[in-house]
């Protein structure tokens, strides 16, 4: 099947539709920015001081870095297991 034309309305030349693909992507997109909205906001609120107990320490730190840690702690791990998951299929197959 081939890939559906559209006419852009602007200047009346043709162009490739979106694909079901670039749809999904783009709610992907999309998703990730409203998440990272949402933390953000959360974290801008909550700025107040809490103690922490840290591995080899305890002390008061400003909320927002614990919650900016713990997100970028979140990415690091997704990151890994995605990584081990393809590695796992590439010797699978």
């Amino acid at each position: 099947m081939s890939n559906p034309q559209s006419i852009d309305r602007a200047t009346g030349e043709n162009r490739p539709s979106r694909t079901d693909a670039d749809r999904r992507q783009l709610a992907r997109v999309g998703a990730a920015a409203l998440i990272g909205a949402l933390i953000a906001a959360f974290a801008l609120v909550n700025l107040n001081d809490v103690k922490v107990h840290w591995i080899i320490s305890t002390g008061k730190t400003p909320l927002i870095v614990v919650i900016v840690l713990a997100f970028l702690l979140g990415i690091v791990a997704d990151r890994l297991l995605l990584i081990r998951a393809k590695r796992k299929r590439r010797t699978a197959s």
